[in-house]
């Protein structure tokens, strides 16, 4: 009797732990790392080229730090935004009735020498989204890595 029921114990916990497991999916990673065969002057100019070819104002940059910084900018405005953050972000899943009436982004962007003849870059992008319905706020979103992408094949292209 003793061994049915421990038995009985170890096969139900092996169980629940399994439907706990598959619940929750953590989301894609994305690349938003690049290499380029490239000095890293011509990197930094490059990406602020880049920059300003995809009207994407900086808002601040330390060379010396090789950072940049961009200012908000609108990826989507109005009731189509509902639907358009979708081709960008996970829509946050803070509130089920929110209406996404506006999306957006800021840009940050670390340019570091590797060595003499190469350069890493990375694009980080920060989203948001506003709720008009429920919240009436702001909400961070995580990234699908489209924007990032985007720019790192941009500053390829032009390297």
């Amino acid at each position: 009797m003793n061994k049915r029921h421990f038995l009985s114990v170890v096969l139900a916990a092996l169980l629940l732990t399994g439907c706990a497991a598959a619940s929750k999916q953590a989301p894609a990673l994305h690349d938003d790392t690049a290499f380029y065969l490239a000095r890293f002057d011509k990197v930094w100019d490059t990406v602020i080229t880049t920059l300003k070819e995809e009207s994407i104002p900086i808002d601040s940059m330390d060379k010396s730090r090789g950072v940049i910084r961009t200012k908000f900018v609108n990826y989507s405005v109005g009731p189509q935004a509902h639907h358009e953050l979708e081709k960008i972000a996970e829509k946050p899943s803070a509130t089920r009735l929110a209406i996404w009436s506006q999306a957006g982004y800021t840009l940050s962007i670390l340019v570091t020498p590797v060595n003499d003849m190469s350069t890493k870059t990375r694009v980080t992008a920060h989203i948001e989204a506003y709720d008009r319905n429920v919240s009436q706020q702001w909400h961070e979103c995580i990234s699908k890595g489209v924007i990032e992408s985007r720019i790192i094949e941009r500053i390829r292209a032009q390297l």
